[in-house]
């Protein structure tokens, strides 16, 4: 585990040593930006993610109801721990990522940037929206450095990136025990660590990783089984509350978890097509309709890790998930799960008032 907290905890000093051996590194925020498309041409992408605690440059640049996530991100670029990344890309799948994305480009000034556009639907029309966008993405790629983008090296990079999914899924598979190896913190500290290091080195750390974890015992954790879901996550020690509660996170459906590798690409005559519908029809978030994949993905999870209750955290302000959540409590209580809705901020505040409502929750669910 040490090696993929270290490549986290030391991300900046890390990506910054491999710009100055000259690597191309983009930043990338949304599940809906193919990184494949990036890693044909020699970069690096790499999920940006929030880390202060304390925002006072990114208050002064977006209005008062951006949500928190945002704002820790952007106060990392004001603070200059991005200032290795040669790009910005983003996803306009909220209103809030779309204004951190406009504040970005005029503040932080990085030397490519592009927003794509994503669709609110899937079906014929909007995939062949959806391929036109990503081929748009391509070309100015293409013209950032100089390169053109085979198909060839398409199919290589979507090889690479199936393969991490794979070893990602395996990872998972092993929660389905009765007594998981390995808990819901790690596991997210394992995720985060494929989102900022090149695939090819990830992959042999996790093989490697994957060999040697002991495997699952063979008495039974009496633990409740939980589910987490909602806004953005990425911070372990969220999930560590909880399972110090009493709880075992055995799932969940998140953009820093599951959602992020679930279903690999399948190969078609054009590579970028083929990225198309597997970004546009994977596990989505709550802002594409129908909801028929997103119900899918969420009744796989409960009946495979078997899960018992759910929690639902949503950061304030995060109108996506904020307004979803009465459905999936609908749709959750179809499935006989009881669930337990969280408000909180993309920071570490208000711990205590979180852990006393998880425990409060868990004794519901034993009783």
């Amino acid at each position: 585990m040490e090696r993929f907290r270290e490549a986290y905890v030391n991300r900046y000093r890390n990506l910054k040593g491999r710009q100055g051996q000259g690597q191309k590194i983009i930043g990338w925020m949304c599940l809906y930006v193919p990184e494949e498309i990036l890693a044909s041409a020699g970069i690096l992408p790499v999920r940006v993610m929030g880390g202060a605690e304390r925002t006072p440059l990114a208050d002064a640049h977006l209005y008062t109801n951006a949500c928190s996530f945002v704002r820790s991100c952007l106060e990392e670029a004001l603070t200059n721990n991005y200032a290795f990344l040669d790009g910005f890309v983003v996803a306009n799948t909220c209103d809030h990522i779309r204004r951190l994305f406009d504040v970005w480009r005029q503040y932080i000034k990085p030397p490519f940037t592009h927003i794509i556009s994503l669709p609110h639907k899937v079906d014929d029309p909007t995939l062949d929206f959806y391929t036109q966008q990503l081929k748009s993405f391509k070309e100015k790629v293409e013209g950032f450095t100089g390169q053109t983008i085979t198909d060839e090296a398409l199919n290589k990079s979507i090889e690479v990136h199936n393969q991490t999914r794979k070893l990602l899924r395996q990872l998972y598979e092993l929660r389905t025990a009765d007594t998981p190896p390995i808990t819901g913190a790690e596991t997210l500290e394992i995720v985060k660590a494929a989102m900022i290091m090149p695939k090819e080195e990830f992959n042999a750390l996790l093989e490697g990783f994957l060999k040697e974890i002991s495997p699952p015992k063979a008495d039974t954790d009496h633990r409740i089984r939980l589910m987490v879901l909602g806004s953005e996550l990425d911070n372990p020690d969220y999930l560590k509350l909880v399972e110090e509660s009493g709880a075992l996170i055995v799932a969940d459906d998140l953009c820093v978890g599951s959602r992020y590798f679930w279903n690999p690409v399948v190969p078609e005559q054009d590579p970028i097509r083929a990225l198309a519908r597997r970004y546009l029809t994977n596990a989505p978030c709550p802002r594409i309709r129908p909801d028929t994949n997103r119900k899918r993905h969420l009744k796989e999870m409960v009946e495979r890790f078997r899960v018992a209750g759910a929690i639902y955290e949503t950061i304030k302000f995060c109108d996506i998930y904020g307004v979803y959540y009465p459905m999936a409590k609908a749709y959750l209580a179809e499935l006989g799960l009881p669930i337990l809705g969280l408000d909180r901020e993309y920071s570490m505040a208000g711990m205590g008032q979180m852990k006393t409502r998880v425990q409060a929750f868990l004794e519901s669910l034993e009783g």
